[in-house]
């Protein structure tokens, strides 16, 4: 049905994906939600800000006639807030919106994956009753999957607020912090920082325990103060871009590398707290009681996360979701920068090779970012129509 370079649909699989549309599209009308179609070109930059490194490496990226720095959209979730944003600049009440169209990526070559695709989603703005929202919009892609079709899958959630709660409650330099949160998104660079760490604490090296006069200030600050200290120096360095990176692409990148080399004195307990944390992944009822005995045993202080956590369980329960087969895992994130709690993931396949179908997640400081006046809390979810089209009919 599809090409490994490009999307091509002959008259059977336009029947079938609109048909599957016509259903999931009902599944978003039944739950009040407004259908919108944002623009296709967006401005690069700020997907380039907003956008995890692995999306920033597979955009689609050019310049108009007039010199505007353009992408077509890697997904639909800034476009519509930015549409929602143009309707309501203040940003007030709450607003449902759904779409099915278009998003693009670049496929490195030998991928079964298309460079163009169809996202069906939905995006829930406004709702200050995060728990109900998260629960919502979930049920609706659990509803939207299964009325297509799929018997089959896992799903698994997790919470990006709950590990930000735990290196909060933390006794560890700033500059740590940024670079747990710069990696959590990416599992082979947070497993590698908390290795390192973990040698660090286990045997540091004088060289290790005194790290140069820069990393040491930055230690100190804020992360926006670390980012503006590093952007001066690159700045007097002459340097303004490399690679394609921005001075602040440059900057991120720098406090993540420097994050792990200026904390060698994390002492033992802390990583082992760390790690442990990182470790949970079961059934969530199991994930809960493993949470709590951590919390308990190494006072980090996260009983509000867990209570979050229990309160969305309980409305998934009401909702009549299976609780009993959802894995909660703590180191489950989003592989875009922009989210901030909630996620989870739809999967078909086996455990070493999951095929995504459909996944979501909370981004309460997105629209802020895009330009309302405040932050608005925000969750939203896509499914990929084709991914869950041969799932249904066994191929994927």
């Amino acid at each position: 049905m599809v090409s490994s370079r490009a999307a091509e649909y002959d008259a059977s699989s336009l029947r079938s994906l609109e048909t599957q549309a016509d259903t999931i599209k009902e599944i978003f009308r039944a739950n009040k939600y407004e259908p919108v179609e944002p623009p296709v070109l967006q401005p690069a930059d700020i997907y380039l800000d907003r956008s995890g490194e692995d999306i920033r490496r597979r955009m689609y990226i050019f310049s108009d006639p007039a010199g505007t720095e353009l992408c077509l959209r890697p997904d639909l979730t800034i476009p519509v807030c930015r549409m929602y944003l143009g309707r309501n600049p203040k940003a007030t009440g709450t607003a449902r919106l759904c779409y099915n169209g278009t998003a693009y990526r670049y496929q490195l070559a030998g991928s079964d994956q298309p460079n163009e695709f169809f996202h069906a989603g939905v995006e829930f703005i406004g709702n200050k009753d995060k728990e109900a929202a998260d629960t919502e919009v979930l049920k609706i892609a659990i509803q939207a999957c299964e009325s297509a079709g799929l018997k089959r899958y896992a799903l698994i959630i997790g919470d990006l607020e709950l590990f930000s709660d735990l290196i909060a409650k933390l006794d560890i330099p700033n500059q740590l912090r940024v670079g747990f949160a710069a990696s959590f998104a990416r599992p082979s660079t947070l497993k590698d920082l908390v290795q390192r760490l973990k040698d660090s604490a286990e045997g540091a090296s004088d060289a290790d325990k005194h790290p140069s006069a820069l990393l040491s200030v930055l230690g100190t600050l804020e992360d926006d103060e670390a980012r503006a200290v590093v952007k001066d120096v690159l700045a007097l360095g002459g340097i303004e871009e490399v690679g394609g990176r921005t001075l602040d692409e440059i900057a991120s990148r720098f406090l993540r590398q420097a994050s792990a080399s200026s904390t060698a004195h994390l002492p033992p307990e802390t990583v082992d707290a760390i790690e442990t944390f990182l470790q949970i992944e079961a059934p969530v009822a199991t994930a809960i009681r493993n949470l709590k005995k951590l919390n308990q045993a190494s006072r980090l202080g996260i009983e509000a996360g867990i209570a979050r956590l229990e309160k969305r369980v309980a409305l998934m329960e009401e909702e009549g979701i299976p609780t009993k087969s959802v894995v909660f895992s703590t180191a489950f994130g989003r592989s875009f920068d922009y989210y901030t709690g909630f996620a989870f993931e739809v999967r078909t396949g086996n455990k070493s090779a999951p095929i995504r179908i459909a996944s979501g997640g909370r981004y309460d400081g997105l629209l802020h970012e895009l330009g309302a006046p405040k932050q608005v809390p925000a969750v939203g979810c896509s499914i990929w129509t084709e991914r869950l089209l041969g799932a249904v009919r066994g191929k994927k």
